[in-house]
Formats: structure tokens, sequence, C-alpha cells
């Protein structure tokens, strides 16, 4: 952790007190507990500071989160940007958001891979930690910055959810942060949380979904025919990830004339980060980890092999056999 005092007067330097700061996160805990953390940090070093997702918070883990522990969010369509001076990204970079317009960022703070250079004043991004909450954490730690109760069992649960419980591209900063989270946490107030994971619509979600499970070469995909949410089908990949036998998992649908796959791994032999870029990468938004990665593609970018989109079964086959493709090399290459 000794580098972080040398951020946070970095990223102070960017900031005056005259600056109202605009924090934009795409919601899931890592990210709102990541905004909510920058908030407390800057407090007292900027006029003002406000928090703002993108699109609208549907998982139930992530209502209940905001609910329990009162976070302030607005989305960010029903706010005036142009009365922030600066602006800050967490948990995602400027490229991210496909589809959504942005404005420029003075502040990019994020663990996934950087696809492409930062033209922020102020640029954190940390790929081999598995979760933004743990930069976050290092900075209030070292800054000493007293960690409010709630603020602690936010943090606790992004890095615990970001991780899979400390599970999936952890780093020992991981755990450190995780481990002096622990004790200033609400347990009562973690768990509420971690109940409300999923709806009643999920599980008939799940039963569609289950008769459509495809499983070659320990490579299980599902096809679900649209329009079905991106939340919904990381709840589903979460899920078929735990199939015994099974090293990776794409589950993909359609929603709002897009494509979107999300992908879950395990074992030193499966990157699925990679797979997502070299499957999609040229066409859409694609990336992540090794072991959790997402990719979107516009319908009207799609090739001529994958249809038009209307067609669910040709679709799915051109998905499948693209990943299938990506996977491959890297099975081959470990062996």
């Amino acid at each position: 952790m000794a580098r972080t005092p040398k951020h946070l007067k970095d990223l102070y330097a960017v900031l005056s007190p005259s600056d109202r700061l605009l924090i934009i996160m795409k919601p899931d805990p890592d990210a709102l507990s990541s905004a909510w953390a920058l908030k407390r940090i800057v407090t007292g070093k900027v006029q003002s500071s406000a928090v703002a997702h993108v699109g609208e918070i549907q998982r139930l883990d992530n209502r209940a989160m905001v609910r329990i522990l009162k976070i302030k969010s607005e989305r960010l369509d029903k706010i005036d940007v142009s009365s922030y001076s600066k602006v800050a990204i967490v948990d995602a970079q400027p490229d991210h958001f496909d589809g959504v317009t942005i404005p420029d960022a003075d502040i990019v703070i994020d663990h996934h891979p950087l696809l492409t250079p930062s033209s922020a004043a102020y640029s954190d991004i940390r790929p081999k930690l598995g979760a933004t909450a743990t930069i976050m954490t290092e900075y209030l730690v070292r800054g000493k910055i007293k960690i409010p109760t709630p603020l602690a069992t936010a943090l606790c649960f992004g890095i615990k959810t970001d991780t899979n419980g400390l599970t999936r591209s952890t780093s020992r900063r991981d755990v450190s942060a995780y481990a002096h989270l622990l004790p200033l946490a609400n347990m009562r107030s973690l768990r509420q949380i971690e109940y409300e994971r999923i709806a009643r619509s999920d599980l008939e979600l799940i039963g569609r979904a289950v008769p459509l499970i495809q499983v070659r070469k320990k490579f299980l995909f599902v096809f679900l025919e649209g329009p079905v949410q991106g939340d919904s089908l990381v709840i589903l990949a979460d899920t078929f990830i735990g199939v015994a036998g099974v090293q990776a998992v794409a589950v993909a649908s359609t929603y709002r004339n897009r494509v979107i796959v999300v992908l879950r791994g395990k074992g030193s032999r499966t990157d699925v980060g990679r797979a997502a870029r070299d499957s999609f990468g040229a066409i859409g938004s694609a990336g992540g980890h090794k072991s959790a990665a997402r990719a979107e593609i516009k319908i009207g970018e799609l090739p001529e092999a994958a249809g038009s989109g209307e067609d669910s079964e040709k679709l799915g086959a051109w998905i499948r056999r693209a990943i299938q493709t990506s996977l491959a090399p890297r099975r081959k290459a470990a062996s």
C-alpha cells in the first residue's frame, strides 16, 4: 500500500476548492461503494460532489445496498452535467459506456484492463486488483480518513462481490483491504444485502435457460431469446459456472438493439476476458478479467454470419462458435 499517499496527493492536485465534482459509474456493488468512497475522500477538497449512475439500478442486491446503506446516487440523464466543473469515473473507463454520452473525465479510477490510453488528468488503473473498492480502501487507509460503518459495509460487499468471495481474480491487496474493512462493517446489514440476490423472475429465467444449455469441451453456453437484461445474464452466468467439470460459461441474449454476452471462467487454463476481446472486440465493447468478462454489440454491427439478430438460432450459434474458437488456443497453450 506504499504508493497510495502519492496517489492521493496527485488526485488532490487535480481538484480545487471551487470545484463541483460529478462521480459517474455503472451501478454494481463495487462501483457504488467506490463512488461513495471517492465522495468521502474529496470532502473538504471541493465545493461539492455528487454520484451519478448510468442506466437503472436493477439487480436486487444493488437496490438492497442503496436502500439499506442509504447511498445517494441519481441517474446521469437526470442531471445537468454542465453544472459540474470536474468529472470522475470509477470502476469503469470512458470507453466502457457504449451507446451513452459521457462527459470528458478528469479522473479515472478502475481495476479493469486498460484498452484505450486515458486522457484524464488523473488516472489510476490497476488490473491486477480484483476490485476498485480495494483501491478506494487503500486511499482511505493511507490517507488516514475515517471510514464510517455504512461505507465500510459497502466496500466490503464491493470487494466480496467482484472477487466472488475472494476466490476470483483476487490479490493479496484485496484480501488485506477486506480484512481491514470487516471489523468496521455492520455484519447484519451485510447479510441483509447478500440475501437479496435473486428475484422470482430470475428463477423463471433459470428455468428457461436450463433446457437450452449446451456443453462442449468444458464450455457451457446458453443463448436466450430476448429481451433479457444484462443483470439477469450475470445471475445465470454466476450460477452456471458452479457446474462440475465446466471451465468456461457464456450466457447471451438481446436487449434494446444490442447483443449482450456475459462470460465466467475458472481455472488457470481459461481466460474469458481475452476470449471476449478476441471474439467481439472488433465490432463492439468487450473485455474484463481472466475469470469474468462481458461484451455488448449493436445488432446493426453484427457480421453476416450472425444474421440480423432476428434468427435466434443463427445468432446463438455464431456467438458460441466465436467464443469456442477464442478459448481453444488458450487451452492448448496451457496443456
